[in-house]
């Protein structure tokens, strides 16, 4: 609550001023539990908010010293030595941290406030105020259980991932060598049949190592992470082309690019990031070749990098569902790749503290956005 606040010090230093029917009903205008105690400490008047909170009836509480209130849930001797302090010295109790049992409404935490009021003709009074954060504190400490369980569950899952997709890789190999050394053998010596179900099985094996690959990077980036050091991206922008050569030698691409800043990240993500993104571009290419540029500006205390295509493009409907893993727009014969791409994207940008996100229309090809903080 930070100590009482101005309307609340308006509200006291009103009450020495009118009567106590009006006194009784501007403390019922307030939201936090209220007390007014005398100089001994006992107390004088109650808001409803008070007796609604604690489940206690004016008779129980009403000139009774605030330590005998309930089982003697108020009975704190740190909190009496307070109490002594505001009443000799006027020194204010200010976000004083209270958790205790109380029957009937089981453990309460509180922050307690009181200041002294003077009336005009009368002794000096207390008024102390609690503001009740029980709701509050469950609720960040369920927050923090939950993720501490989400943390040890992706954990898990990551290990699950890489210990499952690397143990993958001995069966594979051996189903595809011995796969690819019937092919060799035997294609042509059965019926059409026969060698059209090879190389579904050839098909498929090599298929499936690009999976266990990509399902291996992804779990990685988890794992196998380094810390933050000064990049310069226009080096790692070039580094990502040049692992791509082959590609944009195929496709007849153009990769172009605005002047790029050094960000703090993890180097080798990083350029992962622009490479699964430049592979994107020039996967998903349009009849003419495809034309990639990435440039990025700054904005506050944050890096937008860009990374536009004259590609296929996408539908807007679309944009959500492609950063999901496993998640294809098209089918297998019609354009190569596993799904998870995007995904290995989205999460190497999250783990830097960004954003990414995409714009595109149908035929008009795709701009990937995405941050980094500056």
């Amino acid at each position: 609550m930070g100590g009482v606040t101005k309307s609340k010090r308006e509200h006291a230093e009103s009450l020495s001023a009118v009567p106590q029917i009006l006194a009784q009903t501007i403390l019922d205008t307030m939201r936090e539990p209220l007390l007014i105690l005398d100089v001994a400490l006992r107390v004088k008047m109650a808001n409803r908010s008070f007796y609604r909170t604690f489940r206690v009836k004016p008779e129980e509480t009403e000139n009774k010293l605030i330590f005998e209130l309930g089982d003697g849930q108020w009975n704190i001797p740190k909190l009496r030595l307070l109490l002594d302090k505001v009443c000799v010295d006027d020194m204010p109790i200010e976000d004083f941290e209270v958790e205790r049992d109380f029957a009937g409404i089981g453990r309460r935490f509180m922050i307690l406030n009181a200041r002294r009021i003077q009336p005009e003709t009368d002794q000096p009074m207390i008024l102390l105020a609690i503001e009740d954060l029980t709701e509050r504190k469950e609720i960040g400490r369920a927050l923090e259980l939950h993720a501490k369980e989400l943390e040890r569950s992706n954990a898990d899952l990551e290990q699950f991932a890489y210990v499952a997709s690397h143990d993958l890789q001995e069966p594979l190999r051996m189903v595809t060598s011995f796969t690819q050394l019937l092919a060799k053998r035997y294609k042509g010596k059965f019926d059409s049949d026969a060698d059209e179900f090879i190389t579904y099985i050839v098909d498929g094996a090599a298929r499936m190592h690009r999976l266990i690959n990509d399902l291996l990077a992804y779990s990685r980036l988890g794992s196998h992470r380094a810390e933050f050091a000064p990049s310069n991206c226009e080096e790692i922008l070039a580094a990502a082309v040049a692992n791509l050569g082959s590609a944009i030698e195929e496709n007849g691409a153009t990769v172009t690019h605005d002047p790029l800043p050094t960000v703090m990240a993890d180097r080798d993500q990083l350029s992962r990031l622009f490479q699964n993104l430049l592979g994107n571009a020039i996967k998903f290419r349009a009849v003419d070749p495809p034309v990639v540029h990435v440039s990025a500006r700054r904005n506050e205390n944050e890096w937008l990098f860009s990374v536009r295509d004259n590609g296929i493009g996408m539908d807007p409907e679309h944009f959500e569902r492609v950063f999901l893993i496993f998640q294809r727009l098209h089918g297998k014969g019609e354009r190569s790749g596993t799904g998870i791409g995007l995904a290995i994207c989205k999460k190497i940008v999250e783990r830097h503290g960004g954003k990414i996100w995409i714009e595109s229309q149908v035929g008009k090809g795709s701009t990937f956005y995405f941050t980094i903080p500056a």
